[in-house]
């Protein structure tokens, strides 16, 4: 009799704890969907950051999800079922299913799209291998993209075809293109450069179909930095698109704070405190900015009267309100031709998805998607196939 009651209490006492942790995973998933509505142009708000636990709020909801079929009370599987379709913005956005993203038959792949923040080529030598630059061009001649999109790019001051134009025209790409978004002294990068030596970084598009009517959106109202570049790419039989290319705020952790973030510095408690507020400032002053970016973004693409692809880093994360304005009415490769969590940058977490490939599917078939594990930058690189299905341009 004693037994049974406290079998009886002991499985009140689970039901009660799982039901309270179901309970806070539905309202963790709420306040990550609400942050992707919540604009935080002009108010920044710490409630921005929900956004980078979205992957998280959407795993924790599926586990309870199983976990109460699993139980006698399977009715409570109800709970967490509801949050995932009433959060289904940010649910759908976390993680892709698609297990045959990546197999793209060649009579299919009518155009395919890379984009790709190189860092600089490795200039400062980060991944400690002096060939990767040599590596990182390998790896696009392999690849074959008909739009190749880098961000991160860089050129000669005195020489804008220099060190790489000619090299990736090599591979085939007749046309290029180029938005600077600042100059720096090479040698602040790279301890083996000549004094005085200056390099212009930005970003670049080359493609094997013709280019025109190439823009430079500003995206900084203080500083002329970070832009939005846009140009018409001629496919032929009267056929073009409009293709976007950005780089948004980068939150500009130190070393000191990623190390510290991927849990290797963590030690002293005053010193945990300070690396923390620290990086939580940068992190809600960089949100901040980058809505501000995303809405000047939105009302520069919702005009364009061609369809439209928009892919670059993004630094946010999935669902969030700077990938949902961004994206607008777009469709994301990634959704539709991914699977698992997409990793695109390679440092802190392993589920930072913060580059993308955006494209109108009234026009387009998405066919294949892929995001190689490649360590050759602190970002990999993100390609997409598609088909194309295009009325006529006049």
């Amino acid at each position: 009799m004693k037994q049974n009651k406290f079998i009886s209490r002991l499985n009140l006492f689970f039901r009660s704890t799982g039901l309270f942790f179901t309970i806070g995973a539905v309202l963790w998933l709420s306040l990550c969907t609400w942050a992707a509505y919540r604009d935080v142009s002009v108010n920044e708000s710490i409630l921005s950051l929900f956004s980078f636990s979205n992957v998280f709020a959407v795993a924790a909801n599926v586990f309870f999800l199983i976990f109460w079929l699993f139980t006698q009370r399977k009715k409570f599987s109800l709970i967490p079922l509801a949050a995932l379709l009433c959060c289904f913005s940010v649910t759908k956005a976390s993680f892709g299913i698609n297990l045959l993203g990546a197999t793209v038959k060649a009579e299919d792949q009518a155009l395919k799209v890379m984009t790709w923040n190189v860092h600089l080529f490795d200039l400062g030598e980060w991944t400690k291998n002096k060939q990767s630059k040599n590596k990182i061009i390998e790896f696009i001649s392999e690849q074959a993209p008909d739009i190749l999109c880098l961000q991160e790019y860089y050129v000669d001051a005195d020489n804008i075809n220099e060190p790489y134009v000619e090299l990736l025209r090599g591979l085939g790409y007749s046309y290029y293109e180029f938005s600077i978004e600042d100059d720096y002294p090479k040698r602040n990068i790279n301890i083996e450069a000549k004094p005085g030596d200056i390099i212009k970084v930005g970003h670049a598009v080359f493609s094997k179909f013709p280019l025109s009517k190439m823009h430079r959106y500003a995206l900084d109202t203080k500083r002329d930095y970070y832009n939005l570049m846009g140009v018409d790419v001629d496919l032929g039989e009267q056929k073009k698109i409009r293709l976007y290319v950005t780089h948004l705020q980068s939150v500009t952790l130190s070393n000191e704070e990623v190390a510290f973030a991927e849990e290797k510095t963590a030690k002293l408690p005053t010193k945990v405190e300070s690396k923390t507020k620290g990086i939580l400032t940068k992190l809600i002053l960089a949100s901040s900015k980058r809505a501000q970016q995303a809405n000047i973004i939105d009302s520069i693409t919702d005009k364009a009267t061609l369809p439209t692809i928009i892919c670059g880093d993004m630094n946010d994360m999935p669902g969030s309100y700077v990938y949902r304005k961004v994206k607008g009415e777009l469709s994301d490769a990634f959704v539709d031709k991914g699977f698992g969590f997409g990793r695109t940058y390679r440092n802190i977490f392993p589920t930072l998805r913060i580059d993308y490939i955006f494209y109108d599917s009234k026009f387009f078939n998405c066919k294949g998607y892929s995001s190689p594990d490649v360590a050759l930058s602190d970002h990999n690189p993100v390609l997409a196939s598609f088909s194309i299905q295009l009325k006529e341009n006049k």
